[in-house]
């Protein structure tokens, strides 16, 4: 599996810069955090990986051939399907009959099985996470990208889901992350780079996983939210 290479991307909205001249490594069986404040570019570089859109210059390399799951903040499942036909349907899409079943899916993602046969409209929205992380495992992806995915989980929730993805992680699986969560962050990643204004303007090696280094992720966070760049 090769790395992810961002070379120098740049995206404007309208005459709006959302990304500039942002370049990023992502190498094989890697946890990669982006933490930045609302509207920083974020899900706009996450898109522009994902090839949802199509950046105004610079290059991404890695991306031919690899295996992707992808989980949006806000995905877009039919509201009448239940978990268990929802995996089911992702299931026969990969071709992914030998590793996984719907049972073992929602298992997986610690979806209770009284909700399995419920449609997702009668779901909270932190069920309704676990059903489009099942979905976007479905496949068994070498990369797996995620914009906000613990939005809208308890605390439980949220570290059942961190615990989910440490073991994805250990199995193999490149994770690219996006969060306002900074503990999270750190739990899980091995690298945290700090978005502002588009550009990438720090990137944070996290060593021991600690709340001192949250602590510190979050001042230097501050520090930066009001600072523009030309």
């Amino acid at each position: 599996m090769p790395s992810i290479h961002c070379h120098d991307l740049s995206k404007s909205y309208r005459g709006a810069t959302s990304l500039q001249n942002a370049s990023l490594t992502l190498t094989p069986g890697s946890v990669t955090g982006l933490l930045g404040a609302n509207g920083a570019g974020k899900s706009t570089l996450i898109k522009c990986i994902l090839g949802l859109i199509q950046p105004d210059s610079g290059s991404i390399e890695g991306t031919d051939g690899a295996s992707v799951g992808y989980l949006p903040e806000l995905a877009n499942l039919p509201a009448s399907a239940t978990a268990w036909q929802t995996t089911q349907v992702a299931l026969k899409l990969c071709n992914n009959h030998a590793d996984y079943t719907p049972s073992v899916l929602l298992d997986l993602v610690c979806l209770d099985a009284k909700h399995w046969h419920k449609p997702l409209r009668h779901c909270s929205k932190g069920m309704r996470q676990r059903v489009a992380l099942a979905y976007a495992i479905a496949g068994k992806p070498q990369w797996l990208i995620l914009d906000e995915p613990m939005s809208g989980l308890d605390a439980m929730g949220r570290k059942q889901f961190l615990d989910i993805l440490l073991d994805l992680n250990r199995q193999g699986t490149g994770i690219l992350v996006c969060s306002h969560i900074v503990p999270d962050l750190v739990r899980l990643c091995d690298r945290i780079l700090l978005i502002n204004h588009g550009r990438i303007i720090d990137k944070v090696d996290i060593i021991l996983h600690s709340m001192d280094e949250a602590e510190a992720l979050e001042s230097r966070l501050m520090q930066t939210a009001n600072q523009s760049y030309e």
